[in-house]
């Protein structure tokens, strides 16, 4: 736990890095989780080449789809503010 002043200097130190360097505050706050990347792109592109060997064409494009989509996701995250 943090005393009250200690919490207030850390507020100030974390609102004059946002007014300096915004782009590496937002870096800092971003919830990384690498691990559902991973898993995201285990599970979707092994179904495809899973669905693709079978002949069940539709659903292996919708999976390649989804696969794509965390490809870019992860690449370009949302910005939501």
């Amino acid at each position: 736990m943090l005393s009250e002043a200690e919490r207030r200097s850390l507020e100030e130190i974390e609102q004059r890095l946002l007014a300096d360097e915004p782009r590496l505050a937002r870096t800092m706050n971003r919830q990384v989780r690498p691990w559902l990347f991973y898993s995201l792109l285990f599970v979707f592109g092994g179904l495809t080449v899973l669905l693709t060997v079978i002949s069940a064409f539709g659903p292996a494009f919708q999976c390649l789809l989804v696969t794509a989509g965390v490809l870019v996701l992860r690449k370009y995250p949302l910005r939501l503010r």
